[in-house]
């Protein structure tokens, strides 16, 4: 198998952001002989997992990891899998060939970390044609809210995310919810 996941972080992946991951792998693999493996939280993350990594190197000491907290991450909706490229035996590889997977991954309309402006992020990909973060969280402060819509209405990996609709509570305060739609494949 060219996509390995000993994490088991799949099954909680969008299911399109999951699908294109497994056709880069299969892709790499025949080009490289190498496979693709997923990392520990490297899948979907919940808003407190997200929360805790961006505190990181701001709260600790240590070095910052990311700049996206709460639902600005792509990993909290589902779209973005941290992997590493592997040998047959396990042996984690060089840059190049993260540079390998990455324009393999951006040739299928995927956004690439190694392309991030100041802050690269070599085994970071992203899937969400035409979608931007704002358009999919307004603000973190809705993460809870986002994150609720997600697991109360259905697995995600059933349903993918068309949109935003905007609510607007009693008190003048809103929260977003996720408008989403039943799977088609």
């Amino acid at each position: 198998m060219a996509l390995l996941d000993p994490y088991n972080v799949l099954p909680a992946i969008e299911w399109q952001t999951r699908d294109r991951a497994k056709t880069l792998a299969s892709r790499f693999q025949s080009l490289t002989g190498l496979h693709l493996r997923t990392r520990a939280l490297g899948g979907h993350r919940t808003c407190a997992q997200q929360n805790a990594i961006y505190a990181g190197g701001r709260t600790d000491g240590g070095d910052i990891v990311t700049y996206a907290s709460g639902c600005r991450s792509w990993h909290v909706l589902g779209r973005a899998l941290d992997l590493d490229p592997v040998s047959s035996t396990g042996a984690g590889q060089p840059e190049s060939a993260y540079r390998t997977a990455g324009a393999f991954w951006v040739a299928l309309g995927g956004k690439w970390g190694g392309n991030f402006a100041g802050f690269p992020d070599i085994g970071h990909f992203e899937w969400h044609p035409g979608l931007t973060i704002e358009q999919a969280c307004p603000s973190p402060i809705y993460c809870d809210a986002i994150e609720a819509s997600i697991q109360t209405s259905a697995p995600f990996s059933h349903y993918m995310i068309v949109g935003m609709v905007w609510t607007s509570l009693l008190a003048g305060a809103g929260y977003a919810a996720l408008k989403i739609r039943e799977r088609v494949k």
